[in-house]
């Protein structure tokens, strides 16, 4: 683990995903053996065996907290912990070599800076030829519009513009300003986190758009986060439990629930950005 001055700790929240969740606590040990990591649990309490477990790693403590929620999960383990600096992780997500140390060497070098947002290798979903070039095109457009410092190569790196379109693009290399982290592999100033009253607890179940949420209230505060494509994951994605474990129809509402609360923080102009999001999501 990197010498440095800030104080680190690993929030990873879980929800009925145990077996999910103690692959990644040893992936992540391999790693960064010292490395003080927080387990928010929701819903599944853990065996005998991985409590056990659980309890013979110093460096490890357990929030259980009785009502599921990504966003009051998040927020519970932040406020409880004493590190300078929180990173987020995706239960089903495994860091890669200089993954902490991009993140923290961030901070060190920006005392302002509130977030970040590190790079994501998705081992699953594969994107057709025909949504990638719209995607393009649409990125080309609204680009025009953009400033240099919110692109790598070309592409916009998380950011959300006026009428409710998100660019994600969080597989590139390089490192830019953003406005909307991807809460899956995040880093967290925590005293400035707290200032800005924390991620809004108003989202449910899948918790969709909670991070662009939080980088909206900062943007408007004049506070941006930085991408770093040297903080690498690999995010498995995996199909069942978490949020997915509610029906279809349940999980739709929730996502609709939660582009309205997005939607709140722009204007009504974004139903428009929304309206692709929705439609896919409705139809698969």
């Amino acid at each position: 683990m990197v010498e440095q001055s800030l104080t680190v700790e690993l929030v990873i929240p879980s929800y009925n995903r145990l077996s999910i969740l103690r692959n990644t606590l040893k992936q992540v040990r391999m790693l960064y053996p010292d490395l003080n990591i927080c387990l928010g649990l929701q819903g599944e309490k853990p065996d005998q065996d991985f409590q056990d477990q659980l309890e013979s790693d110093p460096c490890v403590r357990v929030e259980v907290l009785p009502v599921p929620s990504t966003t009051g999960t998040l927020n519970h383990c932040i406020l409880s912990s004493q590190a300078d600096i929180i990173l987020s992780l995706d239960d089903d997500a495994v860091p890669c070599f200089g993954w902490l140390e991009a993140h923290v060497a961030a901070f060190t070098r920006d005392t302002d800076l509130v977030y970040t947002s590190g790079r994501e290798i998705r081992s699953t979903k594969g994107i057709s030829a025909f949504s990638d070039w719209f995607r393009i095109m649409t990125e080309w457009f609204f680009g025009l519009f953009v400033g240099c410092d919110k692109k790598l190569q070309g592409r916009i790196v998380g950011w959300i513009n006026w009428i409710g379109l998100i660019f994600a693009n969080f597989d590139q290399p390089g490192t830019c300003k953003i406005n909307s982290p991807r809460e899956g592999n995040m880093g967290i100033r925590r005293e400035l986190f707290l200032k800005f009253s924390g991620f809004n607890k108003a989202f449910r179940g899948n918790a969709w758009g909670f991070g662009a949420d939080f980088g909206l209230r900062l943007a408007r505060e004049g506070k941006f986060g930085q991408y770093l494509g040297d903080a690498i994951i690999i995010h498995h994605e995996v199909s069942f439990g978490g949020s997915r474990e509610s029906k279809k129809a349940q999980w739709f509402s929730d996502f609709f629930s939660n582009n309205k609360l997005l939607i709140h923080n722009l204007g009504p102009q974004a139903w428009i950005g929304s309206l692709p999001r929705l439609v896919k999501k409705r139809l698969f």
